[in-house]
């Protein structure tokens, strides 16, 4: 079939009589346009012919005894003829396309998640004064700054992001942690996180264990949750206390040199594996050796895949399964790609050493100061692997509190 015949319009006809051949060659001598002939039963010969080559076929069976017969009417010009007689149905169906179409650009429900301790009433309330509702275009508004001004407004958030989901938005949110009153008030000591030369020292409640120049190590108590009495002299030139000592939560700043080290190898051919960000989900209702699949195929569209797969008995009373083993399953197939990677000498060395940082980096706490950092290359018996060692010096603060054992 020529796609320009369903614009142009064309007609499938049965064409039969004596010598229905003559017919189609003298058609296409004349430059009829004809396709798609085939012989059918009792020397029928269906084809398909364009609209105005019809026209001048027609001229030609009458001049023959043949016949023809139209089966089929395709094509633009037929369909805007049953338009034309169908308006109602025709604008219907246009009006219902368009109104489902600007209905789509309005927000129609939305949904907070992660809320504990502020109210979801109070944030659908706030984002409605910044301009978040329901009934308004989706393009009126700007979510990174409405999300920015709800961060600002709680200070129980720790973050806040918005997602479009159609017509659904989703506000979903992630709290601070706040100790409790009763947590605060629990007596326990500071302890040293890591080991380290101590740098700082300043006691806000309880009593120093260390000084400034100290070695410490982990898990050692720096500042002890014990508020010992006044000692005073009494009248017979006798010390004594003036009470007994205050269990108390211990509290202070704690700032120590911390030196980590690390070694990472890399191979000078290598093969690497990482995922693409695609992947593809797959629900799975389980009976037996049954399966039936309620979203996705069995098929998996990715050559190179990890596979995240979680079951979920169902109909299950009191730890016993009252249908049997029904499982629902739940599979999620993350692409991945393979790499051969040849780093060469000079790039395997660049590549250890930035993965032996990137491993110190992520043990580092939130407040850090770098005082110095180098890198070495450290002798391995593996062939064709080379090794580096990253040496980090921070100042930190090194101080966790430790609850006194009930």
């Amino acid at each position: 079939m020529k796609w320009t015949s369903g614009i142009s319009g064309y007609v499938e006809i049965s064409l039969w009589g004596t010598n229905p051949e003559r017919v189609i060659n003298m058609a296409l001598s004349r430059g009829i346009s004809i396709w798609d002939i085939r012989l059918a039963e009792d020397k029928h010969y269906q084809l398909k012919v364009s609209l105005g080559g019809y026209k001048a076929l027609r001229l030609l069976v009458r001049s023959s005894s043949c016949k023809v017969k139209i089966i089929k009417k395709k094509g633009m010009p037929f369909f805007l003829m049953r338009a034309k007689r169908r308006k109602v149905l025709v604008l219907g169906t246009f009006f219902f396309c368009l109104a489902l179409y600007l209905l789509s650009s309005f927000v129609w429900i939305i949904e907070v998640k992660g809320n504990e301790l502020v109210s979801t009433e109070l944030i659908l309330a706030k984002a409605e004064e910044y301009g978040l509702k329901k009934g308004v275009h989706l393009a009126s508004f700007e979510k990174n700054k409405i999300a920015e001004k709800l961060l600002s407004e709680f200070t129980q958030l720790a973050w806040v992001g918005i997602e479009v989901q159609g017509t659904k938005i989703v506000i979903e949110v992630a709290e601070k942690t706040f100790p409790s009153t009763d947590e605060e008030n629990m007596p326990g000591n500071l302890i040293a996180r890591e080991d380290g030369i101590i740098e700082e020292l300043l006691v806000l409640k309880g009593s120093p264990q260390v000084q400034e120049g100290d070695r410490v190590k982990k898990g050692q108590v720096l500042i002890l949750g014990l508020v010992y009495p006044e000692i005073i002299i009494s009248e017979t030139g006798e010390l004594c206390p003036s009470g007994e000592p205050q269990i108390v939560r211990a509290k202070g700043v704690v700032r120590a040199r911390v030196r980590r080290s690390n070694v990472e190898k890399c191979a000078l051919r290598e093969k690497l594996i990482w995922d693409t960000g695609i992947e593809k989900s797959v629900v799975v209702l389980k009976f037996r050796d049954k399966e039936i699949y309620l979203k996705g195929t069995k098929e998996i569209p990715f050559s190179n895949y990890r596979m995240v797969r979680q079951a979920k008995p169902l109909f299950v009373y009191k730890g016993r399964n009252l249908l049997g083993p029904v499982e629902l399953i739940s599979v999620v197939y993350k692409e991945q790609i393979c790499e051969i990677r040849d780093w060469g000498i000079e790039g395997a060395y660049q590549e250890a050493a930035r993965r032996t940082q990137d491993f110190l980096w992520s043990q580092l706490p939130a407040d850090y100061k770098i005082i110095s950092q180098s890198f070495e290359p450290v002798t391995v018996k593996e062939k064709g692997v080379v090794a580096v060692r990253y040496v980090l010096e921070t100042i930190e603060d090194i101080g966790i509190y430790q609850q006194y054992a009930q």
